[in-house]
């Protein structure tokens, strides 16, 4: 009886935490950004940049870790990541020579996000980064040729950490 109790306790859990998660489709928030980044950097006559699966998970790794530590830092505490290039190289993306990253956070609605509400959260992720000058170097550098987006939901904290790899090979 006792293990029915928390199985079905976990599994409400489950449930709930879900529900919030889904309140924003990052892939398709993901989608929004990159095509803005894409945009403007065209705009520039810079080479759109191209997804990759190891500055994914570098970058999905780093939203988690300063969304954990509720801190915007590219440091972290274990040494095989501390730095950007060290995250990146621990996903086995040692054929990158340069790399660099973006991070933030920004705060979110308690309600779920309609197309509208992404395409309104994309521009301002993208004018965050876009109106700082350190962050706009990296967004439009022509070293930069691959890059990939990481997004971690805070619900307790009504925020969106984003953390953006880019490299080059």
């Amino acid at each position: 009886m006792k293990n029915l109790i928390l199985y079905l306790f976990l599994l409400t859990n489950c449930i709930s935490y879900s529900q919030e998660d889904s309140k924003i489709d990052l892939e398709q928030l993901e989608s929004k950004v990159f095509s803005l980044i894409n945009d403007y950097r065209v705009s520039l006559q810079v080479t759109q940049l191209e997804k990759d699966i190891i500055l994914q998970k570098a970058a999905k790794d780093h939203s988690i870790y300063i969304a954990k530590k509720q801190s915007l830092t590219h440091e972290q505490s274990n040494p095989n990541k501390k730095l950007p290039k060290d995250r990146v190289y621990f996903y086995k993306g040692t054929d990158f020579i340069l790399v660099g990253e973006n991070i933030l956070y920004t705060s979110i609605k308690n309600k779920v996000y309609t197309n509208d509400d992404l395409d309104i959260l994309a521009v301002k992720i993208f004018d965050l980064w876009k109106n700082s000058p350190n962050h706009l170097k990296i967004l439009s550098d022509s070293k930069f040729t691959f890059t990939e987006l990481g997004f971690t939901l805070d619900s307790k904290n009504n925020r969106l950490y984003v953390a953006q790899v880019f490299g080059a090979k």
